[in-house]
């Protein structure tokens, strides 16, 4: 990566994690909606330096949708449905997770992976992912997956007792 990409991936890094702070610690639901504007234009900025313009643009887009629900007049907020132990062993898995990924980061032998031209599609892509990042990608993979199972049972658990 050349300085210029270098600097554009911690110039949005940097605005990335102020949107995410701010999500995460402001009190109006305003201001959360423009730290996920902030959010998801981070991360276009990151995704486009690192050479994945569309992806980039699909998360502005999806981030930018979600900051104008939540910033929006009929948003409500939902009442968390885990008890307090159950968020204390979530925050700690996070925080071993991190862990985890500053250690790799730390004591890792990273690829360039740069984009030579060629086919683009979901093949190459799949290639790309799974020849250098594929404890990354699957990490993901499970992380969304139990995600929306936990959404999914949050949901089935507070419709059963209305």
């Amino acid at each position: 990566m050349d300085s210029l990409h270098a600097t554009g991936f911690y110039v949005s890094s940097g605005v990335l994690l102020i949107g995410a702070l701010a999500v995460a610690l402001l009190p109006g639901r305003e201001q959360r909606g423009a730290g996920l504007l902030a959010v998801g234009l981070g991360l276009a900025g990151a995704c486009y330096s690192l050479s994945a313009g569309f992806a980039g643009a699909v998360a502005f887009v999806c981030y930018a949708g979600c900051a104008v629900m939540v910033a929006g007049p009929r948003y409500r907020s939902i009442a968390g449905t885990a008890g307090v132990a159950w968020r204390q062993a979530g925050a700690l898995g996070a925080a071993l997770v991190l862990a985890v990924l500053v250690y790799s980061s730390w004591r890792g032998n990273f690829v360039s992976a740069p984009f030579k031209g060629g086919p683009f599609n979901a093949v190459a892509l799949g290639r790309l992912l799974f020849a250098h990042d594929v404890v990354a990608t699957e990490a993901i993979a499970l992380f969304g997956l139990l995600a929306i199972v936990g959404a999914a049972a949050g949901w089935r658990f507070r419709e059963r007792t209305r």
